[in-house]
Formats: C-alpha cells, structure tokens, sequence
C-alpha cells in the first residue's frame, strides 16, 4: 500500500499518453445514434412483453406508402399457432397513432389500448392449428422521440427518402405484428404500393427484403412485391422508398453459392457507391470461409441509401446514410450482423452484446485478414473500454448513458480475450460450431447458449471467463516485478492491483502470456494460469532475463506497470527438484512428479506455446509423496496432441511449477 501514490501517478501517464487510432467519425457517429434507441426500447418494453401465447409464423404486408405526405395504409395478415390449450385471444402491437379499421379471420370482436390490439377470436384453438387474421390499418406515423420508426426525409434538394427504421422494438410503428426478438416468423412478404411520381427524371421505387418477385402497374400506382422467405425477426423487417438507382453484381462462392449484390443508391452517389462496395465479394467471401456460408445465399445481399442516420443490419438489406468508401467499415459491420443479430437472433435485449460485440469483432478479422496480426492488434487497440458496466444488460429500465459503446467496444474485446484463451485453432472451430448449431442457427440464443456452446466445442469449462467478463465489470491492473539467480532461476511476481487502486474486484483469473526478453536479444513467451492477487512464478532458463512483458499482445483488456519496488525472492535452485518430468523428451506417455509433499492436492495443465490449454487435471486428496501422474499424451478431446514443445504447469497450493517438455513424432 506505501506505493499506491505511484502506482496512481504512473496508471495515470498510462492512461494519459495512450494514442489510439480512432474508429471513423461516422463509425462513432452510428453508434451513438444507435444508443439513443435503447431509451425507446426500456420504455416499450416495460409495456409490452409479447403475447407468449402464439407463436408466429408468418407476415403478409401489405401496405401503400404517401409520397411526398407522411401516410400508410395496409392489410397485414399474420399466421400463427397457438401455444396454449383453448386459445380464445389474442394480443399484437401497433403504435397508438395508426387506427385499425377491421380485422378479417375468426375475429369477435377487437379494441386498441394504446400501443397494443387486443383481439377476442370467435372460437378457441388449440396447438398445431393455423391461425390467419388480416388487420386493416391507416394513419399518419409517429416517429419514437422524433428519430427512429417510419421516418421522411429527402435528398438532393427536395427528392424524397422513406424507411423504416425499426431496432430494437419499433416495428410496429409503421406495421400490426408481435414486437421484439422473441418470435421470428418463418417468412415475410410485403407488397409495398406507391403513387407514380418521377423526380429527376428517376420513378421512385419500394425496396424491401428479400426478393423482388414482380412489379404491377396499377395505372396511377405501383405496387412492388418483395419476398423473403427466411426466418426474420419483426424490427428487421424494412421498407425504403426513393428515386434510386439500382446496380448489381453477382457474388459466386467458392462453395459453389452464387446470389446477387442490390444496391439502390441516389444517382448523385452512385459513382461513390460503386467504388465504396468494389471490396464487399471479398469480405462476404472471407467471412463465408470463417463463419460459414452466407445465410441467406438463396435471395440475396443488398444495401440501400439512407441519406441521413447511420446504418441498421436489416435482414438481406441493410440499410446506411452511405454507401462510400469513408463507409466501408460501417458496411462490413452491418455484413457481419448477418450472420450476429440476423441468423442468430438474441434470446432478449439483456445480450445485446452478441449483436454488436461481435459485428464490431468482423472488422478486426477484416483487418487482420488484410493487414496481417499487426492490423487486428491495430484494430483492437481501438476497442479497448475502460469504463464501469457489464455486458450483459442487468437492468432494462437503465438507460445507459455511460455505457453507450460497451456493447460494441468490450463485447468486441471479450470475444478477442476468449480468442486468446482458447488459441486460434479451437476458436475458430467453435465459433463455427456455434453459428452452424441448428439450435441457434435462423432462431435465438443467449449469452448462456454461446457460453455451452464454446464450452462443448473446447471441452473446457468457462464459467470463470463468462461470469468476469460478461457479468461482471472492470479490468485487471498487473502490477509485477522478477528476480533471478545466477543459475538463471527466475521467480516472477505478478501482484493484481485493481482492488486497491480502483476497488475492482480483486482477481481476474486469466491465463496471461508472458514474455522474457534475454540479454542476448532472443525472447520466450509462456503462459501462467493467474488466479491469486499476489501469485509468483518460477521459471529455470540458460542465459539471462533483461525485461519481462506481461501480456505482450494484449490478449487480455487490462493495464500492466514494471514496480521493481515490488518484494520478489528468488526460490533456491534445489526447488528445480520440486516438477521433474521424464522420460522427455516423450512420445507414448511421460511421468509428470510432483516432490512437494506440503499439500495432497495439485492441478496440472499442459500448454502449447501459444498458451492454449491442451490438457488439465485436478488431483485431489492423494496421500503419495512424491506424487507421480502419467500423461498419455492426448487432450480433453482424447485426440493425441501434435509432436512439438509443450508447458507442464503444475499448482501445488500457492505455488506454481512450470517445465518445458518434447513430444516426439
């Protein structure tokens, strides 16, 4: 404690002199507009929380946008099953400025009570029976806080731009339907009809999800039939009418998928446009090659100008201010969340994290796939988020207002840190598994469900990480210092300092990489288990340690300071007795032996040196001194590890072992 001060006026020039290259103006931009829509989201959904009763199968929307005059009217049919026995009403939502007029199907009777119709059924039904009641509608929309819902607007001087804006729960600002991400129809068409006008010498045009099946000449009108037919969640359902220019191109995959590429850009853009959108085939190919295949290869991606607001990640359309290169990373962004936030859907708003977190982690695989591990540690420097707040959203009635950018910035940084635990290699193949899982896959998932999925796919147990990490807040604060012998014995002290400098929580358990630098110019970088708030280390090298970095690559999101002042001993070299390990090197089994006999129980972890845990064991309450353990080689999965070097680390109460050993082939 006698050098908190320094510790505070050293974390403080950290602190002060980091130079982080910042995300895009507009990037920034987005984000913030996007935060202001969770105010609307608490309010709604402190009101309305679905009727649990039905589950929906199906939308038909049929509507007439006014142009140039704010109006809608439409006939939406909604298909749904029961849930329950003896179902005899049922409830949707529609913002209380539209009128319902009639309800066709086995309705009774209907009444609207503010932003919710209740509906009495004239029968009642049971599971497995379809349901189909069409909801005739009209009146001038309201936008929610004047910013978000079906929102008019115009470009070039007077040209005008229509969409709906709809996230998170504002669909049924401008269409009748069952609000939220719980219940994704297994289909939506729209038919979107419009008056014929023509603004500089250009006919407005509908846009919607999906594909565009027909277009039908109705004389003074056009109605535009779109069809999408994956499971879509309501707030993704989107409707864009301008005077655009649409071009196209056609994306064929190396697996064989081929689909088109829809934009509709304003002419005056669409020089900008085609350039800002000449790199998406490779980004839709290389995310393809990471996350699977496109999941809506069978109609289409397409991007539609905005003008005015950010972007939204409206399921086969997003739709974005701009389509220009100064875009390009908001538009990889909404691309991810085809596969975050469209395929796989969150449970509820408490994972809103899983949404962005990982559209925000596309973009550091973009810029690693392009620029190499310098270009993802680049990219990653810029999510680094050093405030309060947990990831998951513990309370929906806060509004957030400090912690706008956590579900971007930290969520991104978690999926990095369980990147680093876990190594490349397993990474990668789980998060494949979790996006390919039919469990998630077109439905829901929640923070628990990404968790056992990663924990299935690695066969290690996450909890630790999940409840630090997600459901908890802050960052660790390394302070640590290392002493060595002149046999090249080395003990490393790493002391976690957060709970005294801050009042964090007192440990972050975390594997941590470190990295000793020799005199002689070479380096070596180990992994240690850290699960103590003062925790020391022993290492036994050939030459002499210069410097020590902790977490050279930044794995993990905490602060790191050298203390020399820091007390660290350094153990006799007749403690190198206490981990012997033979024969080694090895190749069928080796003998791992522990000499301490302090304690009866011991955890023994085998990493490869990435850090990625291949192998670990608990013993517990064995009465054997010296204890002997026989690996045979092989990792949780039972698959024999590859020849090559390996970490033995072997914790016997306070003290941490570590060795190297050989697998041979």
């Amino acid at each position: 404690m006698k050098h908190i001060h320094f510790y505070l006026f050293t974390l403080s020039l950290l602190l002060a002199s980091g130079v982080f290259a910042q995300k895009s103006a507009a990037l920034q931009q987005h984000y913030k507009n996007e935060f202001q829509t969770f105010k609307e989201m608490v309010k709604y959904s402190q009101i309305v929380k679905g009727d649990t009763n039905i589950d929906v199968k199906f939308y038909y929307i049929d509507i007439a946008i006014g142009v140039p005059d704010p109006y809608i009217s439409g006939d939406v049919t909604i298909r749904f099953e029961p849930k329950v026995a003896n179902l005899n009403s049922v409830m949707f939502s529609l913002n209380s400025s539209l009128t319902v007029d009639a309800i066709g199907g086995p309705c009774e009777s209907f009444y609207q009570d503010n932003d919710v119709i209740i509906i009495t059924l004239n029968n009642t039904f049971n599971p497995g029976e379809h349901i189909d009641l069409t909801i005739s509608y009209q009146g001038v929309p309201v936008m929610a806080g004047g910013y978000k819902g079906l929102r008019y607007e115009s470009h070039a001087g007077g040209e005008p731009i229509i969409a709906t804006l709809s996230t998170p729960y504002l669909a049924h600002y401008w269409y009748p339907c069952k609000d939220g991400p719980q219940d994704k129809p297994d289909s939506v068409y729209m038919d979107i009809t419009l008056p014929k006008l023509v603004y500089n010498d250009i006919e407005i045009m509908g846009v919607s999800n999906g594909v565009l099946e027909n277009t039908i000449d109705n004389g003074d009108t056009k109605t535009f039939q779109w069809r999408h037919r994956y499971p879509i969640v309501t707030y993704y359902v989107m409707a864009a009418v301008s005077n655009y220019v649409h071009f196209q191109e056609i994306f064929n995959g190396t697996s064989g998928e081929s689909f088109p590429l829809d934009y509709y850009v304003f002419s005056e853009n669409l020089a900008a446009s085609q350039s800002g959108v000449a790199d998406l085939p490779e980004v839709i190919q290389f995310y393809s090659d990471v996350f699977g295949i496109y999941p809506f290869s069978n109609e289409k991606y397409g991007m539609t100008q905005l003008g005015f607001y950010g972007a939204i990640e409206n399921q086969t359309n997003t739709i974005q201010n701009n389509l220009s290169s100064s875009w390009f990373y908001t538009s990889i962004h909404e691309l991810g969340h085809m596969w975050f936030g469209d395929m796989i859907t969150l449970a509820d708003w408490h994972h809103c994290w899983l949404n962005e977190g990982f559209a925000t982690y596309t973009e550091a695989l973009w810029d690693e796939h392009q620029y190499g591990f310098d270009g993802y540690k680049n990219n990653m420097a810029n999510n680094e988020f050093w405030n309060g707040g947990t990831l998951y959203l513990q309370n929906p009635q806060d509004t957030f207002n400090t912690f706008q950018s956590i579900f971007y910035s930290k969520g991104a940084y978690a999926v990095h840190m369980l990147r680093g635990v876990l190594g490349d290699e397993t990474f990668f193949d789980a998060l494949l598994d979790y996006t390919q899982n039919p469990d998630y896959k077109y439905k829901n998932a929640s923070t628990e469900d990404l968790q056992q999925s990663f924990e299935t796919s690695s066969g290690l147990d996450l909890d630790y990480f999940f409840e630090q990490w997600v459901y908890d807040e802050y960052w660790p604060f390394y302070a640590y210092n290392f002493a060595q012998n002149d046999d090249h014995d080395v003990n490393l002290l790493i002391d976690q300092q957060q709970e005294a400098l801050f009042g964090y929580r007192p440990v972050f358990k975390m594997p941590v990489q470190v990295r000793f630098n020799f005199s002689s110019g070479n380096d070596t970088t180990v992994t240690v288990w850290n699960d103590q708030q003062s925790q020391t280390f022993w290492f036994a090298f050939s030459e002499e340690v210069a410097s020590v970095d902790i977490d050279p690559d930044k794995w993990i999101l905490r602060k790191t300071l050298y203390q020399p002042q820091l007390p660290v001993k350094i153990e006799e070299r007749t403690k190198k007795a206490a981990l012997e390990c033979f024969p080694n090197p090895f190749n069928d089994g080796i003998n791992i032996q522990m000499n301490d006999s302090q304690t009866n129980t011991f955890q023994i972890r085998i990493l490869d040196l990435s850090g990625k845990t291949v192998f670990f064991i608990d013993i517990i309450d064995q009465n054997s001194h010296p204890f002997i353990y026989t690996w045979d080689g092989r990792n949780h999965h039972h698959q024999p590890v590859n020849p090559g070097i390996y970490l033995v680390e072997l914790k016997s109460g306070a003290n941490i072992y570590t060795t190297r050993i050989v697998k041979t082939p």
